[in-house]
């Protein structure tokens, strides 16, 4: 009885032994901090200082260097990467639903090495597998995952609404289905500058804006708007009820009729701490104009470019009702439609007339019935380089009554000049996905 009780005793320290010599699941970072609110004021400054257009575009900062994103993937990469280099927890609910979060402690790497092929001099190819992954490789791995798994409706499950006068940055508007900003910095004046990728996703420089969203929040259920994440151990309460969540830009919005020219004055007013003087305001909303008409040309052509290879690799004329929904602007054109009228109706405010500053004329000559401005003078405030093959340029006042005559195209199968209203004649639309648009 004795030898049998030494015997299990010897096995059950075999064993636990034995276990204890197991290599440990690996996490992908392992957190030594907890997020405070000193952490989160740290990381709003952060963005405001550190995280820029060309974030992902610095060839020395490999961990983020080159990566494919779209809007929301740069908000949860934003947070990945803090959270990383200031050694505290990262934690989303899980898309999947194999989990309850989605965090640094996913051990999906650990001990991972990525399969290589190497082409032989015969023109065979031999598959090795190459370096274990370091943490950095990690970091990197599971921002693409989590780009892979998430969308711009992960983004509401995932953060909670805040008041107007508290909107700071790193925080993000968001608009389920279609687009999210990241809030990269505010003024004293209560002006705003915002950051965002676009589908599809790419590697490219980050839109920036210096001017609030086109958009208003009108959500029935809540879900758009401005936004930040929430806390960790808050990721499964309902988004009102988590502490400093406030419903009132929904309240504000909507006792403005819902216009978004409203609602960007109101948050301004709401975020200001002086007065923003008129041609301060007149030159910010030019040059954010000058933004959104530049942006578009990348869009347009990524619709072009990708319709060209649509018809020399299987021969399709027509791109399905997704492929249009990812290269189609009608959103894009209504935001930059907008931007017009929201500096043409400047001109009519009182304090225009005393006004001075140099894109005043050009601003008058872009709305005059009757201008003798040449088209020169204008594209030389900003020009639209709509045309990067030819080497055409375009002015802000070409592009305003092409608009303003409804000849601008947001259809991606039309050609260039129709793009742009350019072309004499109207588009009509050949493709079922656009006919259904």
């Amino acid at each position: 009885m004795v030898k049998r009780f030494t015997r299990r005793l010897a096995g059950a320290a075999c064993a636990l032994f034995c276990l204890a010599a197991l290599p440990a699941k690996a996490a992908i970072w392992e957190a030594q901090n907890e997020w405070t609110e000193a952490h989160e004021q740290a990381y709003s400054t952060w963005v405001r200082e550190r995280f820029d257009k060309d974030f992902f575009h610095q060839p020395e900062y490999t961990t983020v260097f080159g990566l494919a994103l779209d809007c929301s993937d740069a908000i949860y990469a934003m947070r990945i990467i803090y959270a990383y280099e200031n050694k505290l927890p990262f934690a989303i609910n899980d898309p999947t639903g194999k989990r309850r979060t989605l965090s640094n402690e996913f051990t999906r790497w650990d001990g991972y090495r990525e399969t290589l092929r190497h082409e032989n001099d015969d023109g065979s190819w031999s598959s090795y597998k190459g370096p274990e992954y370091t943490e950095e490789d990690k970091v990197r791995a599971f921002i693409e995952y989590v780009s892979d798994v998430t969308s711009t409706l992960n983004l509401v499950n995932d953060t909670y609404p805040v008041a107007l006068d508290d909107i700071r940055a790193g925080d993000m508007f968001l608009l389920p289905r279609n687009h999210a900003y990241i809030v990269k910095k505010i003024e004293p004046t209560g002006a705003m500058t915002t950051l965002s990728h676009s589908s599809p996703r790419a590697w490219r420089i980050m839109a920036e804006i210096n001017d609030f969203p086109a958009e208003a929040p009108e959500d029935r259920k809540k879900r758009d708007g401005y936004r930040r994440f929430k806390p960790i151990d808050q990721l499964r309460t309902p988004a009102a009820k988590v502490p400093g969540a406030s419903e009132e830009q929904w309240e504000v919005a909507a006792s403005l009729g819902g216009s978004r020219e409203a609602f960007a004055l109101a948050t301004q007013d709401a975020l200001a701490s002086i007065k923003e003087p008129m041609a301060q305001k007149a030159s910010r909303l030019f040059a954010s104009l000058c933004d959104y008409a530049v942006q578009r040309v990348d869009i347009v052509n990524h619709g072009l470019n990708y319709l060209a290879r649509m018809g020399d690799n299987n021969g399709r004329q027509c791109m399905s009702i997704g492929e249009y929904a990812e290269y189609s602007t009608p959103g894009r054109d209504k935001k930059l439609e907008a931007q017009f009228r929201i500096l043409n109706a400047m001109r009519s405010n009182p304090a225009w007339d005393e006004a001075s500053f140099p894109e005043k004329p050009v601003i008058e000559a872009i709305f005059a019935s009757e201008s003798t401005m040449p088209e020169e003078q204008v594209g030389s405030f900003c020009a639209v380089p709509f045309d990067i093959q030819g080497g055409r340029n375009m002015s802000l006042r070409e592009l305003y009554r092409g608009m303003d005559a409804g000849r601008l195209v947001s259809d991606p199968h039309a050609p260039l000049e129709y793009r742009w209203g350019l072309a004499a004649d109207s588009w009509t639309p050949q493709c079922k996905s656009a006919v259904r648009s």
